[in-house]
């Protein structure tokens, strides 16, 4: 079908959606009504002849501005069908072949979310994931196209790079010793946490600890946020 109306019953919410070939359909029928309206109804001649006979006239040119209106209309709804539904599903389907070929690691991603806010650390191997996440699809070559979700993943990329850059900053390894396992743990200023690497209780290294909390919170909350939109997108779009 062309047209479908949806109830979810957990949202309560109504949708309502339609297919490209809905507007060939109404284009095709506003088209043709106009160009049916410049021969003029069957029967407006026979009512022309019996109204003049009692001296009515009857204006037969207001069916031409009726069959221009239709056909214009028609012609537009069928080029916005062509020339920018058609445009923006094939922009979909690269997107969706990008995608398919590269998914993103979303769980990853929000496991390193969890673990910097969560405990103040993160494993480098979800670094990785992470680095890769927000680097995804800036090449050319693996480029978003449509322009709503390229703008979204621009936008995570953008607070994941801050975000990334305050972690560079400020976690370093802890413990020092980890043995042979490469997937070293890092975690934030373990030198002005009491549970890590302050040996003895310092007020003033407390108190930056707690600033650098306040803007780790901060810059995920903002990367999550915008990686959530990114992610809804792809959801919404089909892709994942």
């Amino acid at each position: 079908m062309s047209i479908q109306i949806s109830h979810d019953q957990n949202s309560g919410r109504w949708s309502f959606s339609y297919t490209r070939h809905l507007f060939v359909a109404v284009g095709m029928v506003f088209l043709a009504g106009g160009i049916a309206a410049l021969a003029g109804p069957w029967w407006l001649p026979i009512a022309a002849f019996i109204f003049g006979k009692i001296d009515i006239k009857i204006d037969s040119f207001a069916n031409y501005w009726v069959a221009g209106i239709l056909i214009v209309v028609g012609l537009s709804i069928l080029a916005f069908k062509f020339f920018v539904l058609d445009k923006w599903s094939q922009r979909l389907e690269i997107d969706k072949k990008v995608i398919t070929q590269s998914p993103p690691a979303v769980h990853e991603v929000k496991r390193y979310f969890d673990d910097l806010l969560d405990d103040h650390s993160y494993r480098s191997s979800f670094d990785t994931y992470f680095y890769l996440a927000y680097n995804q699809f800036l090449d050319s070559s693996n480029a978003l196209q449509d322009t709503k979700t390229a703008a979204l993943f621009n936008h995570f990329s953008k607070d994941a790079k801050a975000l990334h850059h305050f972690a560079a900053e400020n976690f370093f390894v802890f413990p020092d010793n980890q043995g042979t396992n490469p997937d070293y743990r890092y975690c934030l200023a373990p030198h002005m946490n009491m549970d890590r690497d302050m040996g003895a209780y310092d007020a003033k290294k407390v108190a930056q600890y707690d600033a650098l909390k306040r803007e780790l919170a901060e810059r995920v909350g903002q990367a999550r946020q915008s990686y959530d939109a990114f992610v809804g997108r792809l959801r919404k779009l089909g892709h994942i």
